[in-house]
């Protein structure tokens, strides 16, 4: 299971997941694509989850054309000490993947999540195209 990791991302996460087949933009010189590059990769390449911090990511692209799930960490900075609270859950949602993949899963933390950025997203998704964890 091909992952890849969002730039903006702490690079701490990756050694964070290092069980799995996580990959960063730069293994592949995809530094610095656009948001419809950067998907078009990774739909050619095969990538099963994409993990990002974008909370506009979902609403800048069309997400019925995704062959991937979009990880969304709902965090309040991209410092390692707000990230790192993240990576029990993503490991979790690795290890025990949905039978079937919605288009994104929210991840937030316990005592912050964005109320509007949920209710946003459900108002975008169909309730069996996306996951709240």
């Amino acid at each position: 299971m091909k992952i890849l990791l969002d730039e903006q991302l702490h690079v701490d996460l990756k050694p964070s997941l290092s069980f799995f087949n996580v990959y960063e933009p730069k293994d592949f010189d995809w530094d610095g694509l656009k948001n419809g590059e950067l998907r078009e990769k990774l739909n050619e390449n095969n990538f099963v989850f994409f993990v990002s911090a974008d909370k506009n990511l979902p609403f800048q692209q069309n997400l019925s054309k995704i062959n991937f799930t979009v990880i969304l960490l709902d965090t309040p900075t991209l410092q390692w000490a707000h990230l790192s609270l993240f990576v029990h859950k993503i490991r979790e949602v690795l290890l025990n993947p949905p039978l079937v993949l919605p288009k994104l899963i929210h991840l937030s933390i316990e005592g912050f999540h964005n109320k509007k950025l949920i209710e946003n997203l459900k108002n975008l998704l169909p309730p069996d195209q996306i996951l709240f964890l």
